[in-house]
Parts: structure tokens; sequence; C-alpha cells
């Protein structure tokens, strides 16, 4: 069945009382893997299950021919993975609880055109992510599936992802023009409305789960200090989710977030509405605005994947000095990633960050004047940063199941 979230809950009844549910109808290759969380870092001491880059040690042509196919076609069933995804059918599909359905039936439970919901099958059936029956004429997702691709967490993340290359390919031709000599620095914020929807969006699959639950606790006394009441600002904070969240948990604390887009804190506005929220508030700035009356305002100071993208992060951190009160901390999140290229070889997933970085992070910095920092910058970069503008830094790479990020624990240098 599904839940309130549109995921998938299979009862332990209905899996005779399995950890994990049995194998779907026939026609499934082997029984479903164990359900895991992300687990992103480069560092070889952290255990689990990592999604590492292919080796290539005595790639012949034929075996490189046969590895970009692979990629290629990969890359276009991925974009039909975010049709799945932002229209529902994945949803739809696990709703049918592995019970096979003709292209019509899906199609009439979605709420959609048979005929582009049939070449979409087409694509995922051939794809061998929706299976079909013996007849040809009926798909089913197997109940693992629907939960991987429905339940929030790394598979339903991985839609998201997906999801961006549709996305990010409004800015395509754009980025192209930068890259020639005599194109612009970069291209602006104003080409990107649907990515603070995005960033939005996948970080509110690790936030719901740990931002109240295990982040901030992990911080020594700062639940106490939110729960007795203190001023939190939120450095970019998109449209709000992070805001949001700590609000609805600490009503005596006071949130305020800050972005340099308009039509970020215009959707974040509805979530203070939604939730009937009165101790936060949004407003549309630029953080090398941040005012001098702002002095010694904030007890906590998140930045969560945004440093990178601001067009002169020592210029963001002389403000920061001057608004964090005595005794203040600042939590900076950024891509758990190494400085140097050569470094990040074997990082899960360094390929992805890479383009979104081309895509979105370095090219804005780029286009407000900046050096194109980009979010792979690294531990080494920021902690440098950090400690050149006047912090002394503890550093957590990848401080909980599902985290992309370090963690910078950044307190006033005395």
């Amino acid at each position: 069945m599904q839940n309130a979230k549109g995921g998938v809950t299979l009862s332990s009844q209905g899996m005779n009382g399995q950890l994990f549910p049995p194998p779907g109808p026939p026609g499934m290759s082997g029984g479903p893997p164990p359900m895991v969380d992300w687990v992103i870092a480069p560092d070889e001491s952290v255990p689990g299950p990592v999604a590492r880059p292919p080796s290539t040690a005595g790639e012949n042509l034929p075996q490189f021919g046969a590895r970009i196919m692979e990629t290629v076609n990969a890359g276009f069933i991925a974009l039909s993975i975010a049709v799945g995804k932002e229209t529902g059918l994945f949803r739809v599909l696990a709703g049918f609880e592995g019970q096979p359905k003709t292209s019509q039936e899906i199609a009439d439970e979605a709420g959609l055109k048979e005929r582009y919901v049939r070449e979409w099958l087409g694509a995922m059936t051939t794809g061998r992510i929706v299976n079909m029956d013996a007849t040809g004429k009926r798909f089913y997702l197997p109940p693992h599936r629907a939960i991987f691709l429905t339940t929030p967490g790394l598979g339903y993340e991985l839609t998201i992802l997906a999801a961006a290359l549709p996305m990010q390919g409004k800015v395509f031709n754009h980025i192209i023009e930068s890259f020639k000599l005599d194109g612009p620095k970069g291209v602006s914020y104003d080409h990107f409305g649907d990515f603070h929807h995005f960033m939005n969006e996948c970080s509110l699959v690790w936030w719901e789960r740990h931002l109240v639950q295990t982040f901030i606790p992990s911080i020594p006394g700062l639940k106490d200090m939110l729960e007795s009441g203190i001023s939190v600002l939120d450095l970019g904070c998109g449209e709000g989710g992070a805001s949001l969240l700590m609000g609805q948990e600490f009503p005596n604390s006071s949130i305020l977030g800050v972005d340099i887009c308009n039509h970020a804190t215009q959707a974040a506005q509805k979530g203070i509405a939604k939730h009937s929220l009165t101790n936060v508030k949004f407003l549309q700035m630029d953080a090398h605005d941040i005012p001098d009356d702002w002095e010694g305002r904030f007890k906590y100071i998140l930045a969560w994947d945004s440093i990178h993208d601001m067009a002169h992060p020592n210029k963001i951190l002389e403000r920061v000095r001057k608004v964090l009160a005595p005794g203040g901390i600042m939590s900076v999140m950024e891509v758990n990633a190494r400085s140097e290229i050569k470094d990040n070889m074997d990082m899960p997933f360094a390929s992805t960050f890479y383009t979104n970085s081309m895509f979105h992070c370095m090219t804005v910095q780029l286009n407000a004047g900046g050096e194109g920092l980009g979010n792979m910058w690294g531990r080494e970069r920021a902690e440098e940063t950090l400690r050149d503008g006047g912090f002394n830094v503890e550093t957590f790479p990848s401080p909980f199941e599902g985290s992309f990020n370090c963690h910078f624990l950044c307190k006033l240098k005395e």
C-alpha cells in the first residue's frame, strides 16, 4: 500500500515476517537486494556499500566503446526515470503492489495519456526497471523496486537526481557559450528557476530524517540553546526546508533565512503559512549585504551547501564574524570531496558532482565575479578558507548515514 508520503509500506504480515519483501511475480531475476541508505565517502574506513567508479586497468578500445555505449544509454534511461518521478508513474505502479496492469489501466490510474505512458513503459521495461508479464501487454513494478524508487532514502533521492538532468539541460546552451574565450563569464541565477526547488527536495530527504533527530544533537549544547530560545541565521536558505523544520521543532527560537534569489524566498514564505509559524522569517538578500546592525545577533548560523556559490566567501565570512554572537557557532556543510581531482578518483558520484558544479555552482559564482570554486572545492580548500576567515574549525566528514557532506563546525578565534 502507499503511505502518506507516496512511498510504499509492506506490512510484516504481508512479508511473512521478513525484513525485506519477497520476490515479485515470475520474470524477476533473483530476489530483492537489502534496502540501504547512502554511503557517500571517499574514506576507505567507512563501512557499507558504495557506488565505486569502474576500473579501467588494461582497458582496450572495444571495452572503452562498450563502456561509452552503456553510459550514454544509461543517460537516456535516467531521463525516463525523471519522467516516472515527475508524473507520479512510479507511485502509481507501486500502488498496484506488483500486480501486472495494461498501459491503459496504468494511464487511467495516473490520469495521463495512454500513448505517452506506453512509450515510457517501453523505455522502463527495456531498461530493466519495470517488468512485463508473459503476454507482453501487462506491466508491473516488483515490490523491492517500488520501495527503492518511492520511499525516502537512497532510491528516491536518485530519482530526484535524475530529474535534475532536464533541469540542467535548460542552461546547456548558456554553459556552452560560457566555455568560449569570447563568451560570458558564467550563467546568472536568473536562468535557474528550478534549481532551488531541486536542492530543497533533494535535501529534505535527509533533513526530515536527521536535521532535528541526529544532526543538531551532535553539536554540543546546540539543542539546549535552541530549546531555550536563540536567534538562528540560515545563510543561503533556498526554499527554506531547514529553517521550517527548525522553526517547528524549536518554537522558542527565531529563525531567519536569507537567499539571493527572490523566487526561492517566495516559495519559502509559503511554508510559513502552511505550518502557521510565527518564529520563522525569510528575506531576499545577497549575503554580501548583511547589515551592520545585525552585529552579535545570531547564536547559530547554518550555511548548507551555499558558501561555494557565493561570489566572495572571504567577504561573507567577514559579515558572519560580525553578526555571530559571542560564544556562537556556525555549521558549514559542503560536499565531502577533496580539493584535487586526483584525490577524488575513487569518490562515489564524483562525476555527478563535478557535472552539477559545471552546470550551476561554478558558473553562477563566476558570473557574479567570483573565482568559480564549485561544489567540489573540497575539504582542504574549505578548511583553509574558513580558518583564514577567522574561525577555528572541526571537520566531520560524512557525519551521518545519507549525508553527501562534510560538516565544518566553526567557532570564532579568540
